[in-house]
């Protein structure tokens, strides 16, 4: 076998493996669209002004939808309540196919994060709930297409996370990839997990923390107590139905759910980013066998949004202080730092046009991924004001950026050109979900999920 048909080959399998989208629109199977948490769907949308179809009402708070692929091959909308439930609705007409409670009657269970969905159609959820003890613990659950549970894997050293898991398939199985804070009593540490669904169970392949945590030295920020609270306190507002925003009344509080990693598929060995809101930002190698830290730095205790991996290799995301800041992935060097003005809690969205787009509070932005330059002209400032302000992501099409507040907003990439439906509230923590047809999905303030039709 000569080297230009191994290489061939080597190139094969790994689009195989890992997937690729050959410059057309992908699943939005995970939260915030892929496993990089782009943010971005590769096809031409209109302007969200008017609800094709209305669902039935849930108890959502921050479970965002994810869609997935039936075996008739017709896209179906997953999404956790704080009730439990997992929700799978069909993407033609709205109407619910199959609801899956996660927990018992009186467990006290809630899904407060979105689900994700694997090449082979199974939905990966975690349920959250309190213990005897007064404190949370998580566990993650397998449902077949069908709404059948597969399996239950709950983690270990009192495992806690209100992040997202994010799934990849090959021909030896799925692997999950999921930060978990673990301790909850006396200490508390960040740890990336890696699981493989062999089918049967959940098997722990490896976990690491990202970093030491350390509460008890001269000098330090936070102790242990103040972490619980911080962690109570987002519990309060994302684990009870409705969420308690109205507009121009209640201004959603700065709380920080924990992060769903960004996980790199495209080079030889995954690569896992994190930016936690405890001691450590950085980026993990997944071998196939273990996880190793390929670097990290320490923070100071900031709370920061989930990470986004866009397209020209930098890890970007918001902090509570305003600031966003980009990193190569592969290096860990500080590419540029924006600040934005106000609290940036959603996770930035990437897109084809070298631009992110990042929501703060009430405001949002367009910056150039080059530098971390406000886009802008002599006639506009680069920045868009929202009604209301809110928690959830923005999501990007090839011509469009769509965002959930007390309005559905849709803006072209410059922000001079905008439309919004009124009649749609936003709960200000479930982000937008976008078809490959390039339909648009959102949760709204009651519950329900609205469908704005796409172009195909």
């Amino acid at each position: 076998m000569n080297r230009y048909l191994r290489s061939a080959i080597l190139i094969y399998l790994v689009l195989t493996f890992f997937g690729c989208t050959g410059g057309k629109p992908t699943r939005w199977g995970h939260f915030h669209g892929d496993p990089s948490n782009q943010g971005f769907q590769l096809i031409d949308s209109g302007f969200a002004l008017s609800s094709s179809w209305i669902s039935n009402p849930y108890r959502i708070t921050s479970s965002s939808p994810v869609i997935g692929l039936d075996f008739q091959r017709r896209e179906v909308l997953y999404i956790g309540t704080t009730n439990a439930k997992l929700i799978a609705i069909r993407s033609e007409d709205g109407i619910g196919k199959w609801q899956r409670s996660l927990g018992s009657a009186d467990s006290k269970a809630r899904i407060v994060s979105s689900a994700s969905v694997s090449d082979r159609g199974d939905i990966y959820a975690i349920t959250n709930r309190e213990t005897d003890a007064g404190r949370m613990q998580s566990t993650l659950h397998k449902v077949d297409q069908f709404g059948n549970p597969k399996w239950s894997y709950a983690f270990p050293d009192n495992g806690y996370t209100t992040g997202s898991p994010k799934v990849i398939t090959s021909s030896s199985g799925t692997l999950i990839f999921i930060y978990v804070s673990v301790g909850m009593v006396d200490d508390i540490q960040g740890e990336l997990f890696v699981l493989r669904d062999d089918g049967v169970q959940a098997k722990l392949l490896d976990h690491k923390a990202l970093g030491i945590c350390r509460f008890d030295i001269p000098g330090a920020r936070v102790n242990v107590d103040d972490v619980l609270s911080n962690l109570n306190q987002t519990w309060d507002l994302i684990g009870e139905f409705p969420v308690k925003n109205d507009a121009g009344d209640v201004v959603l509080p700065d709380r920080f759910v924990d992060p769903t990693p960004a996980v790199d598929t495209l080079k030889k060995n995954p690569l896992i980013a994190i930016a936690d809101n405890l001691c450590s930002i950085g980026v993990f190698e997944w071998n196939g066998a273990e996880l190793s830290v390929l670097w990290r730095q320490e923070h100071g205790f900031d709370k920061h949004s989930s990470t986004a991996i866009i397209s020209s290799g930098l890890m970007v995301f918001g902090r509570r202080d305003g600031k966003v800041l980009a990193y190569d992935v592969q290096t860990g060097v500080k590419m540029w730092e924006f600040d934005a003005g106000q609290a940036v809690l959603a996770t930035p969205a990437g897109s084809p046009g070298k631009l992110v787009f990042v929501m703060a509070k009430d405001h949002l932005l367009a910056i150039n991924a080059a530098d971390g330059t406000l886009l802008h002209d002599a006639n506009f400032a680069g920045k868009l004001p929202l009604l209301g302000s809110t928690h959830s992501s923005p999501a990007v099409t090839a011509n469009l950026v769509y965002v959930s507040s007390f309005e559905m907003l849709s803006t072209t990439y410059d922000l001079k050109t905008r439309a919004s439906d009124t009649n749609f509230q936003g709960n200000g923590l479930s982000s937008v979900a976008i078809g490959r047809d390039g339909a648009v999905y959102g949760v709204a303030v009651d519950g329900t999920i609205r469908k704005y039709a796409g172009t195909e």
